[in-house]
């Protein structure tokens, strides 16, 4: 086997194993995973935050109207980050009602673009029709039960994630070595 092979199959087998392992834990332990994905976004503001606020801290070459404006964005990503690890429980259901709600608005918009475009089609308007339906039914079904809808997607996620990394497993075994 060759190199370049070499390196694509074992980049397949590390990404199926990622895939799988991440997969199986949001599948299996689906608030738990949510809440160390809030962990980490509350992780991330305060990082942001520091790194925010000694960039503005020491640079002394913007005007003090701009340090000072970026000293309180600082602060903010801080007190974000802070709020997230004091309240993670709060912090996974907004995760979950966020991704709701963004997800439903998203199918929404997809359905009120098809329906908008299908009088542009050809004679074969049947099919368009039901895909713009179901997206407009399933966004207002989102946006009216964002937890529920976020939660679902979350799994949903998590099973995809299991189906895919083990199908890249299986292919990292097929491929010859």
């Amino acid at each position: 086997m060759d190199a370049f092979t070499s390196r694509v199959r074992r980049t397949i087998g590390i990404d199926g194993l990622i895939s799988t392992v991440i997969g199986a834990l949001i599948t299996i332990w689906p608030e738990k995973s949510a809440s160390f994905v809030a962990g980490m976004i509350g992780f991330a503001f305060f990082a942001i935050g520091v790194s925010k606020f000694l960039v503005s801290a020491r640079n002394t070459d913007q005007g003090n109207a701009n340090r000072i404006i970026g000293i309180i964005m600082s602060i903010l990503y801080m007190v974000a980050g802070l709020f997230i690890f004091i309240d993670i429980e709060t912090a996974t259901l907004s995760l979950f009602i966020v991704v709701g709600v963004f997800t439903g608005l998203t199918w929404v918009i997809e359905g009120v673009v098809q329906m908008s475009v299908i009088n542009r089609l050809g004679s074969n308007r049947v099919w368009p029709f039901i895909s713009a339906l179901i997206s407009l039914l399933a966004g207002i079904t989102l946006v009216v039960s964002p937890f529920f809808g976020g939660l679902l997607l979350w799994e949903f996620l998590g099973i995809m994630l299991l189906v895919v990394g083990i199908v890249k497993l299986v292919q990292f075994t097929a491929i010859r070595q």
